[in-house]
C-alpha cells in the first residue's frame, strides 16, 4: 500500500501529547498540493494549521470535528483516485490496530526545566536534546512572553542539537525583579545563565524585545554567538515598537481585555485564543510582574537604549538573520538598507508579530537554513 499516505496528528512542540480537530480546510475528493493548509487543530497551548506534506488526493477523512486525538493518530488518508476504497479501508484498519500512543512525557528528548543562578538572578530555563554534540540554540522571548513562545521551534530542532529557552527576568518562572531593564544589562544575565547551563557558544535567537537582548549579547560576547537570528526584533534600524500595544498589554487586567490586545500579535486573530488571553492575564497578577513590565516600557520609550543598539548593529560579528512578518502590528520591519550587507533577510508572508507560532513551518525552515549555513 505504498501509494497510500496517512495524515497524522502533528506534534507541535515537545510538550504536546494530543490535539482537538477544529476544522478541515479541504474536503474528501479534493486534490491537495504539498504545503497547502489542510486542517486546524487546537492544543492546550495554541491553535495551529496543519499543511499537506505532499501532493495527492484527500480520499478519506477519519478524524471528525471536535475529535481529540493523541499525537501520531490517523486523521485522514491521501491516495490517488486509482486506489480502491477497499484498499483504503484495509489501510485504516491496519494503522489503527498497530498504533501506539506516544509516552506522555513527549518521548525521547522531551522538554525539561531547570532553575539557574545567573549572576545573582534566578532564571528559569527550558531545555531538550542535551548530550548531543552540535552547537546549541538559545531562544529568548519578548515583552510579556515566556519560554512557551518557542515550543514549536524547540520541537523542530531538539532531535539534532541541544535547545534552550530562557525566561527573562520579570517573566515566566524567573525572578520578577529587574534591576536594570537595558538590553545590555539583560544580556549580562543571559550570558550568566548560559555559563550556569554550561553553554559556551550558541546560535542566539531573539524575538521582539528579546531580539534586542540577543543582539546586545552578541555584541558583548562575539565569540559566544555562532549565529544571530532576530525575529520581529526591537533594536534594529527602522524597527519601532508600538507604544499602543505595550500600554494596552500593561493596562489589560481581565482576560477579555487581554484577548483584544493579544489579537494584535497575529495576522489571523483566531490564534489569540481565550486560553492564551487567560494565561497572559493570569501571569500579570503575579507579584512584581507589573513593576517589571513598567520598567521595560520606560526603557523602550523614555531612554535611548534601543536607538543606541540600532546604531551598533553594524558591529555584529556573527552571521545575522533578520526575520519579520509582513503583517506585524507590534514592531515595524527593519530598514533593510541599514542592516549589515552580509545579513540574510526573510519576510514571512501572512504572519504577524509571532511568525514562530503563526507560520511555524516557514520560520523553522528559515532558521534551519541559517543555522545549517553557519553550523
Amino acid at each position: 500500500m505504498a501509494s497510500i499516505t496517512p495524515v497524522k496528528m502533528p506534534k507541535w512542540g515537545l510538550s504536546m501529547v494530543e490535539g482537538k480537530v477544529t476544522g478541515w480546510l479541504k474536503q474528501e475528493g479534493d486534490a491537495v498540493t504539498a504545503g497547502e493548509e489542510l486542517f486546524e487543530v487546537e492544543t492546550s497551548k495554541i491553535t495551529n494549521v496543519g499543511e499537506a506534506t505532499q501532493d495527492g488526493v484527500l480520499r478519506r477523512i477519519v478524524a471528525q470535528l471536535d475529535d481529540t486525538l493523541p499525537v501520531g493518530a490517523l486523521m485522514a488518508v491521501m491516495a490517488e483516485d486509482s486506489v480502491a476504497d477497499s484498499d483504503i479501508d484495509a489501510f485504516i484498519a491496519d494503522f489503527n490496530a498497530n498504533f501506539v500512543v506516544e509516552d506522555a512525557d513527549g518521548g525521547e528528548g522531551g522538554l525539561q526545566t531547570r532553575e539557574v543562578d545567573a549572576g545573582g538572578v534566578r532564571i528559569n530555563a527550558a531545555f531538550a536534546g542535551e548530550g548531543q554534540d552540535a552547537t546549541p540554540i538559545v531562544f529568548i522571548h519578548g515583552f510579556g512572553g515566556d519560554t512557551e513562545n518557542w515550543t514549536l521551534a524547540m520541537g523542530a530542532f531538539a532531535g539534532e542539537r541541544p535547545v534552550y529557552a530562557l525566561d527573562l527576568p520579570g517573566h515566566g518562572k524567573s525572578e520578577k525583579t529587574i534591576a536594570d531593564p537595558a538590553p545590555a544589562a539583560l544580556a549580562k544575565t543571559v550570558l550568566a545563565a548560559l555559563d550556569a547551563l554550561g553553554v559556551s557558544r550558541a546560535h542566539l535567537v531573539g524575538h521582539s524585545m528579546g531580539g534586542a537582548v540577543a543582539l546586545a549579547s552578541a555584541l558583548a560576547a562575539p565569540d559566544r554567538a555562532a549565529s544571530l537570528t532576530l525575529v520581529c526584533s526591537a533594536g534594529l534600524p527602522g524597527s519601532f515598537v508600538s507604544k499602543e500595544y505595550v500600554d494596552g498589554f500593561i493596562a489589560a487586567s481581565r482576560a477579555r481585555d487581554m484577548q483584544k490586545v493579544a489579537e494584535r500579535l497575529f495576522a489571523d486573530p483566531a490564534f489569540a485564543t481565550k486560553e492564551l488571553a487567560e494565561n497572559l492575564a493570569r501571569s500579570k497578577r503575579i507579584d512584581g510582574v507589573e513593576d517589571a513590565l513598567g520598567a521595560l516600557r520606560r526603557m523602550m520609550f523614555e531612554t535611548p537604549a534601543l536607538a543606541e543598539l540600532a546604531g551598533a548593529v553594524g558591529g555584529v560579528k556573527a552571521p545575522l538573520l533578520a526575520v519579520w512578518g509582513d503583517r506585524d502590528q507590534v514592531v515595524s520591519a527593519p530598514d533593510k538598507a541599514a542592516l549589515p550587507a552580509s545579513a540574510t533577510r526573510v519576510r514571512i508572508d501572512g504572519a504577524g508579530h509571532m511568525p514562530q507560532i503563526e507560520k511555524a513551518d516557514a520560520f523553522n525552515a528559515a532558521l534551519k537554513a541559517h543555522i545549517g549555513a553557519n553550523a
